[in-house]
């Protein structure tokens, strides 16, 4: 007959307490290098904001106006803070205080750098910087028809040139302007 083995005495004997402990610390540090890449991922690349104000109706919500005239119910959106504005990009960038009572804005991505714009009867041109005509500017985004004239503008190096997609209700660069692109957070993914 043969003889019983004890697996209690066999597993106890091939225990490292030294390597028990070894293990969960190496677990421990493991989970608190994911949690802090996911917070500096949260914090610094992809960057929570919520809308608030109707100058980007009706791509974005932007809540609705409480009787102390603050917002609330806007739609929440994820900004690459490493990605570059291109045309037709909503971007979230820094308002000077001359600009906004808001510490932010969000707008849509109309003239890059050394791009000239101007608008006749709500219709936008642009001509790329180096080009010698204008192209109509398709925008399909706009939810009412817009009708105002700009005169040509272009774009300094540096800067972007934003409008919100609610033209008769937003700020945007045709009252102060184009934007610096060091102002910019990020683009709207």
């Amino acid at each position: 007959m043969a003889e019983k083995t004890d697996y209690a005495q066999i597993i106890e004997s091939r225990r490292y307490p030294g390597k028990e402990l070894m293990s969960s610390a190496r677990f421990l540090v493991i989970l608190f290098a994911i949690f802090a890449l996911f917070i500096f991922i949260f914090t610094n690349v992809l960057i929570g904001v919520q809308v608030n104000g109707s100058s980007m109706e009706p791509t974005l919500y932007g809540g609705k106006m409480t009787a102390s005239g603050r917002y609330y119910g806007g739609d929440y959106l994820f900004v690459n803070a490493l990605a570059t504005p291109d045309y037709g990009d909503i971007i979230v960038f820094h308002a000077t205080s001359e600009i906004s009572d808001n510490s932010e804005l969000i707008k849509r991505v109309i003239g890059l750098p050394g791009d000239t714009i101007y608008a006749e009867n709500g219709v936008l041109y642009r001509k790329h910087a180096g080009e010698a005509d204008y192209r109509k500017v398709e925008e399909p985004y706009l939810g009412e028809a817009w009708t105002q004239t700009l005169e040509e503008y272009t774009v300094p190096e540096g800067e972007v040139y934003v409008l919100g997609d609610h033209r008769s209700v937003s700020r945007d660069s045709r009252e102060f302007g184009s934007i610096p692109l060091k102002s910019v957070v990020g683009v709207v993914t």
